[in-house]
């Protein structure tokens, strides 16, 4: 996408003025990179960072951060659109009559509640599963521990602790948890990463591999920790195409359910391991500035305001970069005061840049980009933007054309939304990874869904599931909806 042209032009510069074969590791990681296949890109850099020269270590860590930023602000489109799609599948499981319902639909919507905000009404389907007769020991605990975090984080502490201190932790799936919630909770005294690494230590004793719920726990506390190497490895080994738990219900229902908050620490990961290399790679003069301009971007999605503000402005006080970037960290310093409650300043900083004459429409991009994910109004933006791709075309606006789409789309305006989104898609290769980027997809598949086009929705994480097989529980939400919806019997069955 053309908002990170500055990484892809400093890199071709690099490697083009070095030639060893250290060079042809970062030439082979950028062209990953390009083909929007992170995780190959970023095994094939960090296996052999240690091994590159000096020289090399500065714009290898640009790259790695580069890899890891996107990938980031991936899976936290693909956990907004799997949020979505999540709870509108487990309202429907939900709200079948008493003899086709499922159990276990109760614990995970109560943990998918959670997670987007509602721990008050999570709570009472988490008693309602509780309720039932007959319950494994394991899954009774499973569901003490998400009903104690639901008190807890509904300023409830007093009904939170009890619950906790009753659960039996001698499984060590239960006590990874346990460390998950104690951890999402911020109870450091609970030590939430001794108990996982215990946890750890007693699966990998017996021999047994991680379920893709316990990797979920583990990652969770390893995100919350910092310990981004642990999380990378743990995802490495990890099958993130497999179900948390599977239902069987008669003779031809079969009901796979999935962790929502996977997603959501997959993130917030690969936002820290971003973070830790871009600061290794700002340390080089010769890409300071580059590395500057994204680890500005990088603090305010995944680490602290007041670092990117202090960062955008190290970069702009000293870069001779042109102006489109620095236009574009001008929108950053926006994002930064509208985080801190400084509306009117961030919206007088976007309306200033907007309506510049012969504005780039990378900037009227990142502005709309920005506005959509901290969900602001940006009326004057929108109409500046929507009246420069009506002026011009070809692949210089299809930036903007999908900046247009994802505005709307986080105004709920979703017939706009397809239009612009489809209006930037390559149209050769509509599904495509390679050609386009991955985070539009998600978008376009996400307003596909809320508008009833299951199809055209399900055809794009077909293509996804290429490389990120994590999509499968946006897949198996998606065509539980339309199965439903169309009254087909059966269970949810996906190529």
């Amino acid at each position: 996408m053309a908002r990170f042209a500055l990484f892809l032009v400093s890199m071709s510069l690099l490697v083009a003025s070095q030639a060893s074969a250290a060079d042809d590791v970062m030439t082979k990681a950028v062209k990953l990179y390009e083909k929007r296949h992170y995780d190959e890109a970023a095994g094939l850099l960090r296996s052999n960072l240690a091994s590159l020269g000096p020289a090399q270590q500065g714009s290898a860590n640009l790259a790695l951060g580069m890899i890891y930023f996107k990938n980031a602000m991936l899976h936290r489109e693909l956990y907004l659109a799997s949020a979505w799609a999540s709870q509108g599948y487990l309202k429907k499981l939900s709200a079948r009559r008493v003899s086709s319902r499922s159990r276990f639909v109760d614990l995970y919507m109560g943990d998918a509640l959670i997670e987007v905000g509602k721990a008050d009404v999570a709570a009472i389907y988490l008693r309602q599963f509780l309720a039932g007769e007959g319950l494994r020991p394991q899954y009774q605990a499973i569901a003490q521990v998400s009903l104690g975090l639901s008190y807890q984080v509904n300023n409830e502490a007093a009904k939170a602790a009890p619950l906790w201190a009753a659960v039996d932790t001698v499984d060590p799936e239960v006590k990874a948890e346990l460390a998950a919630a104690y951890s999402k909770a911020g109870l450091k005294d609970k030590d939430p990463l001794a108990l996982a690494e215990e946890s750890l230590a007693i699966q990998t004793k017996r021999g047994k591999p991680l379920s893709i719920r316990m990797v979920k726990n583990l990652l969770a506390v390893y995100a919350r920790a910092g310990l981004t190497e642990k999380g990378l490895d743990l995802l490495k080994r990890a099958d993130l195409n497999a179900f948390s738990f599977r239902e069987t219900l008669g003779k031809t229902k079969v009901i796979n359910f999935y962790d929502l908050s996977l997603l959501d620490d997959m993130a917030t990961l690969y936002g820290q391991a971003s973070i830790a290399c871009l600061e290794k790679a700002a340390v080089d003069p010769k890409i300071k500035g580059s590395a500057e301009f994204y680890l500005g971007q990088a603090y305010a999605l995944f680490g602290s305001a007041e670092r990117s503000q202090k960062t955008a402005q190290s970069f702009l006080a000293s870069t001779q970069l042109p102006q489109q970037f620095k236009d574009q960290a001008r929108v950053l310093q926006g994002a930064n005061l509208y985080k801190a409650n400084r509306k009117v300043d961030a919206l007088k900083v976007w309306d200033e840049l907007a309506m510049k004459p012969s504005q780039d429409p990378d900037v009227l991009a990142e502005i709309l980009f920005t506005c959509r994910r901290l969900r602001a109004e940006c009326p004057n933006a929108a109409r500046r933007s929507a009246t420069t791709v009506e002026a011009g075309e070809g692949k210089k606006f299809s930036t903007l054309n999908i900046a247009l789409g994802k505005y709307y789309l986080g105004r709920l305006d979703t017939t706009r939304a397809v239009m612009y989104l489809e209006a930037g898609r390559d149209k050769s290769n509509k599904n495509k990874i390679e050609s386009n980027d991955p985070e539009m997809l998600v978008s376009l598949a996400d307003a596909y869904f809320r508008t009833k086009k299951f199809s055209e929705a399900l055809e794009i994480y077909f293509e996804m599931s290429k490389q990120f097989p994590e999509v499968r529980q946006l897949q198996e939400a998606m065509q539980g909806v339309y199965a439903m919806e169309h009254k087909s019997a059966g269970d949810v069955k996906i190529n």
